[in-house]
Formats: C-alpha cells, structure tokens, sequence
C-alpha cells in the first residue's frame, strides 16, 4: 500500500507519514513543491513575473527544473522546508533568514536554491464580487520576508559591496537611529524612492526568482474549488518590490504624517542596503527593531486582491490550469486523511445552513 506523500518529493526533512507533517502550516509550504514538481512532469512552468529593462513588470515562464535547479523528480534532489537559508549569512548579521523551501543536492549537499512560498486564495474578500477577470488574492507578506530579499540583492554585489555607494553614497545615510521617528524619515522619502528604483531599474540582468506564489481558485466566496483550481506564479526579486513601492511613491507634504507598511518596508530594505554598501553586511534586527514607526512587527505588509489582480493578470489568472480532478495526482498515499484543518466556527456555520431554517 502506497505511503501519504506529496508527488515528486522524495527526499525531505519532512516525514509525510506522519500527521504533524499535514498541519496547516507545513502543508502550505509542502504542497506547492509537490504541485510544481507535477506541472513540471506535464512540461507546465510557472508563471514567471519579473521587470524588463525598463523597470516594468512583464510576464514569463520558468520551469520547474529551473526553478530548483534539478529535475524535480530527480533522485539527487533534497526538500529542505523551513530551513536558514546559509548562503546569504555572509551579508546577514546574527541568523541568516529562513526560507519556506531550500533546494539541496542530495549527494553533495550543495545548497540550490530558497524561496519564500505564499499559498493564495483566489479570490479574496476585496475582488469576489467582481467578474472572475478582476478576481485577485491577498498577499499577506512577513518581516522575514524584506530580510531575505535584502539579502537577495545584496548577493547582486557579492565580493564588490562598494558597487552599491553608486546609490548610497561613500559614507551612506548614516546610522538608523537618525530615522527613527516619521518626522525624520519623511523628507527623506523621495530620495530614498529615486535611489532604491535607480538601483532596482540598472540590475535587471541580475534578477532571480524569489517568491513562489501558488493559487487556488474557489467559486466565488465559497469553499468550492473551481474546477480548473490551481497554478503557480513566481516572482523575481525585483519583481517583489513592486508589491510594496508603488505605495510608497508619493512623498507626504507633512513631515509628522504616518508612515505606511510598505514605506516602512521601502524604509527598511533601503537601510539594509545601506549598510551593506558601507561594510558589506547588515544587523536585520536592529534595523526592524528600531525602524518600526509604533507599528507592530507581525508583518511586513498585506497587498490586498485588487492590486495583484492587475499586477499578475494573465490566462492563467482567470482559469488555472490544473483541475481539482488533478489533485489526487499530487496527493498521494490517502495524504489528505491526514489534513486537519482549522475547526473556525464562522466555517462550522457556513457548513450547518440549517441551523437557520
């Protein structure tokens, strides 16, 4: 009798015979792996966003096995899931950031690739009431998120840190604690905005993926899957910043105006790199302690579903192209016996309609 597992993955630091493997958590991170390991076996890539020369979001493709580095079917090929991603502790002060999935060569234990995974409903509470062309998903992102795409474009100028005073200037912006309080900050803003996009718009060439964004489509609100119900968009590094700068574009006339989520991100992405072009690595943890703005730190930023909708827009958007009938092919061994998913009494009495008759 076949073992739960999830189709592709066959070597991982996850026992999916065990339950605690299907918690909701390890799922959302675990099941996208074996999807794209499945799209990659009918020759399906991904949805590719990244910039092209000029700055601008375009659409792409990227396979699979590009995307991880081996097939991912290979034999070589090891899941590693909520791992520190090592190669970037060069440029990261204390621990290096975690990523959702790390790709590892089995047999030389070379370290391949790390992503971020976001699994995303389709659509969210801004977009089910409109036409499935503007449906959208909620994109909820983490602080730990703005830590590794620091490092990300850090690694852009490994062994020449010094490449980045282009941007930041031979002694940069000076220590954090300058620009603690939105007053501070606030006339600042342009030129952080001019400089970071100067900085994003002249290393497209160096661009590389980061963010795995897989979907799944319901109808409408309800806990329906759609019958074409699943696909998988991923974004480059660069790309990434467009979730947040677009927000933080637009310099407030008043010095003691609030400071957003995403200018805050833009903020703190900003002094990471900062530092990095003075000594080559940077205190994450100081910078999101002391850069805060009386925000809390339980997440970076949330891009609700009417703007993804019109940065990520395509075919695949309106009708995914894996069927719910597929699932079964990425879900193995009974696995979903093993889910358990959150018991939320708004969804018991969605369930029990009844109740009301």
């Amino acid at each position: 009798m076949a073992k739960p597992s999830l189709f592709g993955i066959k070597h991982s630091n996850r026992d999916f015979t065990d339950k605690d493997s299907w918690s909701k958590n390890n799922f959302n991170s675990s099941f996208p792996a074996g999807l794209i390991a499945y799209m990659d076996s009918k020759k399906m890539p991904c949805v590719y966003l990244k910039l092209d020369e000029n700055g601008n979001l375009v659409k792409d493709y990227i396979s699979g096995e590009a995307l991880f580095q081996l097939s991912p079917v290979d034999d070589n090929l090891f899941y590693s899931f909520e791992s520190p991603y090592t190669p970037y502790q060069t440029y990261s002060i204390g621990s290096p950031p975690r990523v959702d999935l790390m790709l590892m060569n089995n047999s030389t234990s070379e370290i391949l690739a790390g992503y971020e995974v976001k699994l995303t409903t389709l659509p969210d509470e801004s977009t089910f009431r409109f036409s499935e062309d503007q449906w959208g998903s909620e994109l909820v992102i983490r602080m730990p998120s703005i830590h590794f795409l620091a490092c990300s474009l850090a690694a852009m100028y490994k062994d020449r840190h010094e490449g980045l005073r282009k941007y930041f200037g031979k002694n940069g912006f000076g220590n954090v604690g300058s620009y603690m309080e939105a007053a501070q900050v606030n006339p600042r803003l342009g030129d952080i905005w001019e400089r970071m996009s100067a900085l994003i718009k002249e290393n497209t060439s160096l661009q590389k993926p980061a963010l795995i964004q897989p979907i799944w489509k319901t109808i409408g609100k309800s806990s329906t899957l759609a019958d074409n119900c699943l696909d998988v968009f991923v974004w480059s590094d660069l790309a990434f910043t467009k979730l947040f700068m677009s927000e933080a574009a637009a310099v407030p006339a008043d010095v003691t105006t609030e400071i957003s989520r995403p200018m805050r991100a833009l903020i703190q992405l900003f002094f990471m790199l900062n530092e990095v072009s003075i000594k080559g690595t940077f205190h994450h943890d100081d910078i999101l302690q002391k850069l805060t703005y009386t925000m809390k730190n339980d997440k970076a930023f949330s891009v609700p579903g009417k703007k993804t909708n019109r940065l990520m827009l395509s075919e695949e958007l309106i009708k995914p192209r894996i069927t719910k009938e597929e699932i079964r092919n990425i879900i193995l061994g009974d696995g979903q016996l093993l889910l358990s998913p959150e018991r939320r009494f708004d969804a018991v009495l969605v369930s029990a309609a009844n109740l009301f008759n």
